[in-house]
């Protein structure tokens, strides 16, 4: 096997993986990224301009005060990529450090795992549930009125998805719990509470022998699952820059 498809595979079926004492530019880490498949491309203001599938994540901004990057520095609550739109296939995330917060940890969770914990008849009344999803602000990260990232986070339409789905390559179950999204449920064909649902599931899935916390420092490499897991960040506190790349598996 490769390189990309030995750590693509590690990464379907851990989660995640992180590498450290990485040296990248802009283009030789976009480069390294598409050894793995094909990236997301924007024109957007948080896109490099030389490298538009590079997205930067960071609170810095313009000589004019605009935002240059995206998530800007407040908390963010448990999300993955792509959760309200109805197709995705960029199921391959990416961040690179350039420049670390030490105050900054940024959480994952495994959400297979807390699947396979369960007893049968739970995995069974599980997998019969189907949930709505839609952006809602101020619920993952609050985003002002006049925020470019709120429009382009509004625009997608949502997507309606079974609660428990099964990884295309490495064949396990998860859950696909960004509560923040989820708007409505149904069990088999009946509307169920979702807020129960949510609250019911909390405590399943967010324990923290599912969890890894990692503080980035330069040079650190984040890959991540975005079916099997979920990530979170708490407020970022100093001049933080990470770059972001979300593809799919595609050559690997």
């Amino acid at each position: 096997m490769t390189y990309y498809s030995n750590t693509a595979h590690y990464v379907q079926t851990h989660g995640y993986r992180i590498l450290h004492d990485m040296d990248f530019t802009e283009q030789s880490y976009i480069d390294y990224m598409k050894g793995f498949g094909e990236l997301e491309r924007h024109e957007l203001f948080m896109n490099s301009k030389e490298v538009p599938e590079l997205f930067y994540v960071t609170d810095k901004r313009d000589e004019s005060g605009q935002k240059i990057g995206m998530f800007g520095g407040g908390e963010l609550g448990w999300h993955s990529n792509g959760n309200s739109r109805a197709i995705n296939d960029k199921i391959l995330v990416s961040l690179y450090c350039v420049e670390g917060d030490p105050n900054t940890t940024l959480s994952i969770c495994n959400t297979s795992d807390p699947f396979y914990d369960l007893n049968v008849d739970d995995r069974r009344y599980f997998q019969d549930i189907t949930i709505r999803l839609k952006f809602q602000n101020n619920t993952m990260y609050k985003l002002d009125d006049d925020d470019p990232e709120l429009e382009f986070m509004s625009k997608n339409k949502g997507s309606i998805r079974p609660l428990v789905g099964k990884h295309p390559y490495s064949d396990l179950y998860y859950f696909y719990f960004p509560y923040h999204f989820i708007s409505k449920a149904w069990h088999k064909k009946t509307v169920i509470d979702h807020n129960e649902l949510i609250e019911r599931l909390k405590p399943i899935i967010f324990q923290s022998k599912y969890q890894r916390h990692h503080v980035f420092a330069k040079g650190d490499l984040l890959l991540m699952d975005q079916l099997s897991t979920l990530h979170r960040r708490t407020p970022v506190m100093g001049d933080r820059m990470l770059w972001r790349a979300a593809g799919d598996y595609s050559k690997s």
